[in-house]
């Protein structure tokens, strides 16, 4: 399938039960944009166009990225083991109005529980320490993805001390990768580090600001008004 024919069934059949949500090509997304983004995203099979996956996540838009990631997401799948979608691309309307009720069962409530950074900073470390995993995605309170999201997360929300012990664990965690540790997270945590410490909280908060607003311009979604 491609992108437009998606846009269009997911208006026809999603917005009736996400009526808060824009679709802008294969994202359908929550207004007004705040800190965090709450999405779905359709993705077609590089094998076969008539299937489609649909990743429902929250992405912290203040962490410098390029596109979407789904680390704090999971795929919906009708029964929840298969999470590829078949679509008869003569009639795709029943498959879309049943990828519509996956998402008012299983995506609403997800979103629900991570809504508003206090919410995300309080139910993703008990996720990421359970022995049973919620998200496949969502591995380990080692990743230093999930500090590093958390550590700015605690900054906008003033817990400046818990803020940048969770940064240095993020920056000693890619530390361990060695080699493929990821350079560029690594340069933005330490920067954010020294900001903070020369400069005080508000400046941290201020960069991430600038970061919040370059991501949603280079996702092309509408900032809040």
């Amino acid at each position: 399938m491609k992108g437009r024919q998606i846009e269009r069934l997911a208006r026809k059949h999603l917005l009736p039960v996400v009526p808060e949500f824009a679709v802008r090509g294969a994202l359908v997304y929550r207004r007004p944009v705040g800190d965090l983004l709450y999405a779905l995203s359709f993705e077609t099979s590089s094998f076969t166009s008539s299937r489609i996956c649909v990743e429902a996540f929250v992405q912290p838009l203040f962490v410098p990225e390029d596109g979407l990631w789904f680390n704090f997401g999971a795929r919906l799948g009708e029964t929840r083991r298969d999470e590829w979608w078949d679509v008869d691309e003569e009639n795709p309307d029943p498959t879309f109005a049943a990828i519509a009720e996956v998402v008012r069962r299983d995506a609403l409530p997800f979103f629900r529980q991570l809504d508003g950074l206090d919410s995300f900073c309080d139910v993703i470390p008990r996720w990421a320490s359970a022995s049973r995993k919620k998200l496949k995605s969502l591995q380990s309170m080692d990743d230093p993805v999930v500090l590093e999201a958390l550590g700015y997360a605690d900054l906008l929300r003033g817990r400046k001390d818990e803020a940048l012990r969770l940064l240095n664990a993020a920056v000693d965690s890619e530390h361990e990768d060695g080699e493929y540790a990821n350079a560029e997270r690594v340069d933005n945590l330490q920067h954010m580090l020294d900001l903070v410490q020369r400069l005080g909280l508000e400046a941290g908060q201020a960069q991430l600001a600038e970061w919040r607003a370059q991501t949603i311009r280079t996702l092309k979604i509408e900032a809040p008004t």
